[in-house]
């Protein structure tokens, strides 16, 4: 399996796997991320802002490990393991289904170690 299916949630535009050092491993859609971008990413924590190719997201909240943010519409859902991390962009109405489909994801990925 690439590493482009990890990033092929159905509810989200775009999506990333990226290693913790802003390294990406594989995208959905049109991702646009620098990796000093993806490394800020990796470490994400209430109340900061991420900024993806230029568009900055404030993250709001945390449920579990899965942090979520917000700009206009639309909604930026991460969640960071031991070596990588998977980061999704989707409308904001479907943020309970982003989040459900990226904790599955990293579910096989922590079993494997990632």
């Amino acid at each position: 399996m690439s590493w482009d299916a990890y990033c092929n949630l159905p509810s989200a535009t775009s999506g990333v796997i990226s290693g913790m050092d802003g390294t990406q491993w594989g995208k959905k859609a049109d991702w646009k991320a620098s990796k000093e971008e993806l490394a800020k990413i990796a470490k994400p924590s209430v109340g900061s802002m991420m900024s993806i190719s230029g568009t900055k997201y404030m993250i709001v909240n945390k449920s579990d490990k899965v942090f979520f943010g917000v700009k206009g519409d639309n909604a930026l859902v991460i969640q960071p393991l031991k070596k990588c991390f998977l980061a999704a962009i989707g409308p904001k109405s479907s943020q309970g289904k982003l989040i459900e489909e990226i904790g599955k994801f990293a579910e096989s990925l922590d079993k494997g170690g990632y």
